[in-house]
């Protein structure tokens, strides 16, 4: 009984500081980039022992339109409050209930729908009688991005034919769990059955298929999904995106781009308030014993920061630019229905074109690029600060190579992220079908973990600058650059008025919940 009132008393505190954040969330208009004295960093295991990532890097000074000092003082607040709020939570607590409106009672109090009325709520194909849950996720929704077609070694006996595609989280096999847990991972095999996905099997770690039907299938499937769960919110999301990639190019274009200069311009809506919004992420998340990736997931910090390790030893920062991922996953074309991939691709045409028309504003061809040394010294040294480099070409940056690049960040700081951030709402929360961790004892997953995640993600609902309406062309050097932004706004405006016109579906991303930046 007294467990039980600990657990109230956790939430209801917990989400009235949500609610507080919300009524007093300040938002900042886009403005031009300022020169000034170079930005300092420091190694990442530096500013945070407790996680000693190697590779990756946390601002020590921050641009004045960053508002640096009022979220710091904000951080150290909240880091207190919630420190006070999580010695009244109980240790244990019962697992979640597996019907809908049960769990939203339970990860939902009075304050978060204060907040933000509009609950974690299933997707229909993943709640169906006889859903296939893992070929649901496998085209559609964020966890989408993860399929590709079989090859050779996927297959038991080595025959992979162009029916498989597979899931493959058999990376998170090889480390060490928290007590009482099943090491989450494995590979979800999947077949073409007509023109959808049908899952025939998930590989564990002694290489056996267990398939649906069996008596280890749900466990198994539930390590798959735990697995897949922490791989986009710990590492894509919050590791690779916003702490590798944006800091990255954040800090190097602060420090190696004049504000004047057209590509600083044509990026700079991606860095409005990121090094301080990825501090935030780096305290809060991935700082060590206490982050939430430690405590609501299946590895602790010292497992999560070999982890990091490893995932940042095979970072590629062209595993974002849609195109080649489509292409070297063999999906860029399937015999079934992908709208992951066709949601996707609509709109990187859109930015991919958008960015190659604005550089031949300014670059009337290769030579006047490779003729631009700040051009050269940004090159140089995101190759430097990127986890292996930005693979420039032997022969020298091209106009196509240059557009590619900056078209790839301006797609994975906006729709990439909204999958990433916004779309999950409605999947990853969804703790009694997609659990955080698969627990030895068979149950589902604990009530505590699952409150803690919605309690995570329910920010990215506050108010915040959205990029249709936040002015992105007031940042244009001219009246040319202007109307090449305004153009592209126009075009994201039109693709939302078209996909508005149907009925919503909740595993694509709409141009209308996009931001700025991921940290805006």
């Amino acid at each position: 009984m007294l467990s039980r009132v600990r657990f109230f008393l956790y939430r209801q505190i917990i989400s009235f500081f949500s609610w507080i954040s919300f009524l007093t969330q300040k938002v900042y208009t886009l403005e031009p980039p300022t020169g000034g004295a170079a930005l300092r960093f420091r190694p990442y295991a530096t500013a945070f022992p407790g996680m000693p990532i190697g590779g990756i890097y946390d601002a020590e000074d921050f641009p004045d339109s960053d508002r640096a000092a009022p979220r710091l003082r904000q951080m150290k607040v909240s880091k207190f409050l919630l420190s006070l709020a999580g010695r009244i939570a109980p240790r244990q607590t019962p697992p979640v209930p597996t019907d809908e409106k049960k769990f939203q009672r339970i990860v939902y109090p009075l304050f978060f729908r204060l907040a933000w009325r509009t609950a974690p709520r299933a997707p229909r194909e993943l709640v169906v009688e006889g859903s296939d849950v893992v070929a649901a996720l496998a085209t559609n929704g964020p966890f989408a991005s993860y399929l590709r077609r079989a090859n050779a070694g996927d297959v038991n006996g080595g025959d992979a034919t162009a029916e498989q595609y597979v899931l493959d989280l058999s990376w998170f096999l090889g480390y060490d769990v928290a007590p009482g847990v099943v090491p989450p991972g494995g590979k979800a095999i999947l077949e073409v059955d007509g023109s959808q996905l049908r899952t025939v099997a998930i590989r564990r770690k002694d290489g056996r298929d267990i398939r649906p039907g069996s008596a280890e299938y749900p466990r198994a499937r539930l390590a798959f999904l735990a697995a897949l769960n922490e791989d986009l919110t710990t590492f894509r999301h919050n590791l690779a995106t916003h702490l590798t990639t944006l800091t990255s190019f954040a800090l190097v274009s602060a420090n190696h781009l004049p504000a004047n200069h057209p590509v600083r311009r044509l990026l700079h809506h991606t860095f409005h308030t990121v090094l301080i919004g990825n501090r935030e992420v780096a305290s809060f998340q991935l700082s060590g014993a206490g982050g939430y990736s430690a405590t609501i997931f299946s590895h602790d910090a010292a497992a999560l920061a070999k982890m990091a390790g490893d995932y940042l030893a095979r970072y590629d920062v062209w595993d974002f630019e849609p195109a080649g991922r489509f292409a070297s996953h063999g999906t860029a074309s399937t015999p079934f229905d992908y709208p992951y991939r066709d949601n996707v691709m609509r709109v990187w045409k859109e930015t991919y074109d958008y960015v190659e028309a604005y550089l031949r504003l300014y670059y009337g061809g290769d030579a006047a690029v490779r003729a631009d040394p700040a051009l050269a010294d940004w090159v140089d040294a995101l190759d430097r600060l990127l986890p292996n480099g930005v693979h420039k070409p032997a022969e020298g940056i091209t106009r196509e190579w240059l557009a590619r690049l900056c078209a790839t960040l301006l797609h994975h700081s906006t729709m990439e992220h909204d999958f990433l951030n916004n779309v999950v709402w409605n999947y990853s929360t969804l703790g009694w079908i997609i659990p955080t961790v698969a627990l030895e004892s068979g149950e589902p997953m604990d009530q505590r973990r699952a409150f803690d995640l919605v309690a995570t993600i329910i920010g990215t609902w506050k108010p915040y600058n959205m990029l249709l309406t936040a002015d992105v062309p007031s940042l244009a050097l001219d009246e040319r650059g202007r109307a090449a932004m305004q153009r592209w706004i126009d075009r994201l405006s039109a693709i939302q008025k078209e996909m508005s016109a149907l009925p919503p579906q909740p595993g694509l991303s709409y141009p209308v919940k996009w931001n700025p930046s991921i940290s805006n």
